[in-house]
C-alpha cells in the first residue's frame, strides 16, 4: 500500500489536535506529523488492510473535532 500525504493548513487546524488524532489512530496506522509553510503534513503509512473505511478521512474528522473543542474550550 503507498503512503498518504495529507496537508492541513494551520489557520484551521491546531498542533496539539493533530497529534491527538494521530494518537487516536495509532492502532490503524503509523502517522508521522511535519510542517510545511502554512500546513501541517501528515505522512500515514502502514495503513491496517483490515481496517473498514477511509483512515485518512476520519483522521481528518478527527483533528477537526478536536481542533474545534480545543478552540472552545479557549473562548470557555
Amino acid at each position: 500500500m503507498t503512503d498518504t500525504i495529507i496537508r492541513l493548513h494551520r489557520g484551521l487546524y491546531m498542533q496539539q489536535a493533530v497529534k491527538q488524532a494521530a494518537t487516536d489512530f495509532a492502532d490503524f496506522a503509523t502517522f508521522q506529523i511535519g510542517r510545511d509553510g502554512d500546513h501541517y503534513t501528515v505522512t500515514i503509512t502502514d495503513i491496517d488492510p483490515d481496517t473498514d473505511g477511509d483512515v485518512a478521512a476520519e483522521f481528518c474528522n478527527f483533528a477537526l473535532i478536536h481542533t474545534a473543542a480545543r478552540k472552545r474550550k479557549k473562548t470557555a
